[in-house]
């Protein structure tokens, strides 16, 4: 018999049960459908969650001044550790191997009161930044310019604002460039608009949006800050080294500037953002795990779901296979046909659900997101994990009916016995 007489009867017998075929399929339909959405799904969270991470900067680290501890020879306990704004570009040089660049920051410990001559005042978050600051950290200009060297040398009242901050203040971004501000009752020029950033799920409790960036000499010169203690350094490793190497290395440098122990755990804190990288590549392999392991359990029931249906058709049919053995046909191809008949099925039912999720993906695309739901995305990790789990649904669909042909006694099953 050949393939074409197999897939007749095949198609002959699935005819016969249209009601019974449909509902044994309609779980690896469902199951197919949603281990695809999931996945992609998967796939996107990760991809949003990477792109929201990144908006926030390029890796870095962000390393804070704290009291020294005890234990240290020669050291006091409890002495506050100061960082003098010369201490980012010693910091650089003497580490350049492993830093490609380290950057000063005054941050204001509360919001400053910012005013146009039209008569509108809000509240920001103000950062005292240097010139490179725009660009490691992401602040892209969607009207203006950012600060150069020169402002930052000769401590111009210039001011660039996040995208909210220019809203809320003007109207619209275009029309705070060339504006005059005051900032705490001082005159500032705005000279550019941060493009926005998003939902910024990462930030410093001041997101960007709402920053006012003046440059580091302006900070000290008109409000108030000192040279002699900046907030913070920003550290940014070269590409290929880790937040952790990057620590180790700057740490000798900085205790020999701030006079505290090198091995002092406590003299300065930082924080790595690429450590919150990690954390989304960690949650996405185990959700891929998870959905893959699921999924393919739900395919897998399914297809026994199949499998049963077989097995039922065979309980009816058995005085059919056991004259059709008695009288020649080969136990093999019995076993084929209902191994085909299994697969056709499930098969068939998979293939009809991946074609949903993949039409589901498609259309969830062309909608905006909503918040931390992303759209979907088909990737080959998606492929094939779904194509792994079709061949575990096949193969439970397939096996067990075939087992169950070979297994049927022709003597009992001629006599009528049940």
């Amino acid at each position: 018999m050949d393939w074409r007489e197999h897939l007749r009867q095949v198609l002959e017998s699935l005819a016969d049960h249209p009601k019974r075929v449909a509902a044994s399929a309609m779980g690896v339909l469902w199951g197919a459908a949603a281990i695809v959405l999931m996945l992609a799904w998967g796939t996107g969270f990760r991809d949003y969650m990477k792109a929201e991470l990144g908006s926030f900067g390029r890796p870095m680290l962000f390393v804070f001044p704290a009291l020294t501890s005890s234990g240290f020879e020669g050291f006091r306990k409890g002495v506050p550790v100061r960082f003098e704004r010369e201490y980012a570009a010693i910091l650089e040089r003497e580490n350049h191997e492993v830093l490609e660049a380290v950057l000063a920051e005054h941050v204001s410990e509360e919001r400053f009161l910012v005013d146009t001559p039209e008569g509108h005042a809000r509240r920001f978050d103000l950062s005292g930044v240097e010139a490179r600051y725009g660009e490691l950290r992401r602040f892209h200009l969607g009207y203006g310019r950012f600060f150069d060297e020169s402002d930052v040398v000769h401590a111009r009242a210039f001011a660039v604002l996040g995208f909210d901050a220019a809203k809320d203040l003007f109207g619209s971004p275009e029309a705070a460039v060339g504006a005059r501000i005051r900032i705490d009752g001082r005159p500032f020029e705005v000279i550019g608009v941060a493009d926005e950033k998003g939902r910024q799920y990462t930030n410093t409790n001041r997101p960007d949006n709402r920053l006012v960036l003046v440059p580091i000499t302006a900070a000290e010169a008109h409000l108030g800050f000192r040279k002699e203690s900046v907030s913070r350094l920003l550290a940014f490793p070269r590409p290929g080294i880790d937040g952790p190497t990057a620590f180790r290395a700057l740490t000798p440098t900085l205790a020999r500037l701030c006079g505290f122990h090198p091995d002092d755990p406590d003299a300065v804190k930082h924080f790595d953002l690429s450590k919150m990288l990690g954390m989304v590549d960690l949650f996405y392999a185990g959700f891929m795990v998870f959905i893959g392991l699921a999924g393919s359990l739900t395919l897998v029931i399914g297809g026994i779901g199949v499998a049963n249906y077989q097995l039922a058709t065979i309980a009816e049919r058995s005085m059919e296979i056991a004259v059709a053995r008695a009288i020649g046909a080969r136990t093999r191809t019995v076993m084929t046909q209902t191994a085909l008949e299994a697969l056709l099925v499930a098969g068939g039912a998979a293939l009809a659900g991946v074609a949903l999720g993949l039409v589901g993906c498609l259309a969830l695309a062309t909608l905006p997101p909503p918040g931390m739901f992303p759209a979907p995305i088909i990737s080959p990790v998606v492929v094939g994990i779904t194509l792994s789990a079709l061949l575990a649904v096949g193969a439970a669909a397939a096996i067990l009916p075939a087992l169950r042909v070979r297994q049927l006694d022709v003597a009992t099953a001629l006599r009528g016995a049940p």
